[in-house]
């Protein structure tokens, strides 16, 4: 089976992780070309195997010369499937389905409306969140772990939070939440984006200097979380955290408040709306803690493997194409 993967994005963030090692998973046993938009930043992350294709055209989705650049390319490479992954490659590819009629399937990441997945005649979603409303199916991301050596514990019980610094993730309110915190801890805050200056005047003007640190993009990040006492995902709004998959593998302990994915597979406990009430909490209630998370995680890490999530989408393609021939 030929599969053509496309994301329109030039970062690799959760999503981009999430596309490239799909794309790799994939390749092991079919013939995945993956393409991307101009000036790519995550090109050199395939595996071999993968024949990754760079558009030349500016990566505008209003821009007609990046629409006849991708629908040659869809007609040279002729795939069993054409699959998109979030909102800005389904809008581009969407009209092009609609005149040449190829077998379609988009992803959908994240929980905001868009029009556009209404439309396309098969969905995924990461989580139940993600697809709310519409008529699609859920097939959540997933990881192949790292084999990790043991680590220490930092000697200050240390929080950690994920993500790209932007508004939705909750990092500011974060800041906030923990000056009210008893006892001695710090925190540390992996990620770059846009919130980077704000965060650190929040964290001058409370006074945090000695206690929150922005580490920027790691590579070590599972290194952290197996370091870190506590992950805590602050978000407003979630399709499916790639860093509570990563958490379940890595982390001996993660709360969430309550957004798509997390309110999928995590118990009440886990959640929180307060986070300086529940982060207390768990600090004063340690053990019991970790023990129910390690039962946890021990359930549904089998379910988040990437081989199984590879192994969904290749029965959600044959169905297409058994579809497709019948009609």
């Amino acid at each position: 089976m030929r599969i053509l993967q496309f994301i329109a994005s030039k970062k690799m963030v959760g999503a981009e992780r999430s596309f490239v090692e799909l794309s790799n998973e994939l390749s092991k046993t079919q013939e995945v070309v993956a393409v991307v938009v101009k000036g790519c930043e995550f090109k050199h992350k395939f595996d071999p195997k993968v024949k990754v294709i760079e558009l030349n055209s500016n990566p505008s989705r209003y821009n007609p010369f990046l629409f006849l650049e991708l629908a040659n390319v869809i007609k040279t490479t002729s795939p069993d499937i054409v699959h998109t992954h979030s909102t800005k490659a389904t809008q581009i590819v969407y009209p092009l389905w609609k005149k040449q009629k190829f077998n379609f399937v988009a992803t959908k990441r994240n929980s905001k409306n868009s029009k556009i997945f209404a439309k396309v005649p098969n969905l995924v979603g990461v989580s139940k969140e993600a697809i709310k409303g519409l008529k699609g199916e859920v097939i959540y991301n997933a990881i192949t772990p790292k084999p990790l050596t043991k680590v220490s514990k930092e000697k200050v019980f240390t929080l950690l939070a994920i993500g790209a610094l932007r508004e939705v993730k909750g990092f500011k309110e974060l800041i906030k939440e923990i000056v009210s915190l008893p006892f001695e801890f710090k925190l540390w805050i992996v990620g770059e984006g846009e919130e980077r200056k704000s965060l650190t005047k929040e964290i001058e003007k409370l006074n945090l200097k000695e206690k929150v640190f922005l580490l920027g993009w790691r590579e070590d990040i599972e290194i952290l979380q197996q370091k870190a006492h506590l992950q805590i995902i602050n978000s407003k709004r979630e399709g499916f955290s790639r860093v509570l998959i990563e958490g379940l593998f890595y982390s001996d302990l993660v709360i969430s408040t309550p957004v798509g994915g997390s309110i999928e597979i995590l118990p009440q406990k886990f959640l929180f709306t307060n986070p300086s009430k529940k982060i207390l909490e768990v600090y004063q209630n340690y053990p019991s803690y970790l023990e129910e998370f390690k039962t946890l995680k021990e359930k549904l890490q089998p379910t988040f493997l990437l081989s199984q999530t590879a192994k969904k989408y290749l029965q959600l393609y044959q169905r297409i194409l058994d579809d497709s021939r019948v009609r």
